[in-house]
């Protein structure tokens, strides 16, 4: 699928990676989750591993597998493949797999070690991304993470790479900090080419949508990909009463599955997934462990509230 290089915009829900009991990939599981969510009329891509699907526990081998399969699942829906690596020669790799297994762009998270100090050494971003776009043609979603974790990149640091690595054609802002977030979205826009800013600001989607977002990717569109469809559709047409009301909705769900401990954040919503009768086993991969029952009661509830699942069941 060819990806579009202006426009990039509306939902991309970051999708989960089902285990088998036994800790392996699921096959079957996976294609029927990315087969289903591509398929939700109003998704414009879908994301492969990223933080969602727990890429950190996969090995090089299984990232370009589970790639293979999410292409063969989406059909006409492009799939991007998150790329998460810590040396850009890892990195580089990673680009390359997925350009081989049908991938049509690549979301690029900055490294770990960013977080102690990047900030004042620019040129080791700028590097580490141009790198990473010079091992393949695919277009690439920059990953922007939270203030909170230090990763986070300053307005003139952003401004500065989609302007020197014409292949960024999108930033996913999860930076948490509306300030930081407007700042940005407003530098974007004043970029001789087209960048798109897609929302990760999973505590505030609803009001992040209303500052002029072109979408939104994020892990919970993995569960209620229709409920952002109809909120991110309703806030750009300017029906904003009605944009509300879905966010009644996705408000329980974003409280249950994003708190502490974070770590536990797609855990939570493989078994919102699993209580749908939308995914066969919720166990996450080791050194995740399974959610205990009463979690699970918790997340049993917020779906009820969303109307999601009937209650008296």
């Amino acid at each position: 699928m060819t990806f579009p290089v202006t426009g990039v915009g509306g939902i991309w829900p970051a999708t989960l990676t089902p285990f088998a009991p036994g800790g392996a990939i699921d096959d079957a599981a996976l294609t029927a989750h990315v087969g289903e969510v591509a398929s939700t009329p109003g998704v414009r891509a879908v994301v492969v591993n990223g933080h969602a699907g727990e890429t950190s526990s996969l090995n090089r081998a299984e990232r370009a597998h589970v790639v293979r399969l999410a292409v063969q699942a989406a059909g006409p829906v492009p799939v991007v493949a998150g790329v998460v690596a810590e040396d850009p020669r890892d990195a580089c790799a990673l680009a390359v797999d997925a350009a081989e297994a049908g991938a049509s762009a690549l979301l690029l998270f900055p490294p770990a070690m960013f977080g102690s100090g990047a900030a004042l050494r620019p040129e080791m971003i700028l590097r580490y991304v141009q790198d990473v776009a010079s091992a393949s043609s695919l277009p690439i979603v920059l990953f922007q993470l939270s203030r909170a974790s230090n990763q986070a990149f300053s307005v003139e640091m952003l401004v500065r790479l989609c302007t020197e690595v014409p292949q960024i054609v999108a930033i996913k802002d999860g930076s948490d900090v509306p300030e930081l977030y407007e700042d940005s979205l407003r530098a974007l826009r004043t970029l001789d080419r087209p960048v798109s800013m897609l929302s990760s600001n999973n505590g505030w989607l609803f009001a992040s949508l209303t500052y002029g977002a072109d979408g939104i990717l994020s892990g919970i569109g993995s569960v209620v990909a229709p409920l952002l469809v109809e909120m991110h559709e309703a806030v750009a047409a300017g029906q904003l009463d009605a944009a509300r009301a879905v966010n009644d909705r996705l408000v329980p769900l974003c409280r249950v599955f994003y708190r502490a401990p974070y770590l536990d954040i797609h855990n939570r919503m493989k078994t919102a997934l699993h209580l749908l009768g939308r995914l066969p086993h919720p166990a996450p991969r080791l050194p995740l462990l399974p959610i205990g029952d009463d979690e699970a009661q918790r997340i049993r509830a917020a779906l009820v509230a969303a109307g999601l699942l009937d209650g008296t069941r």
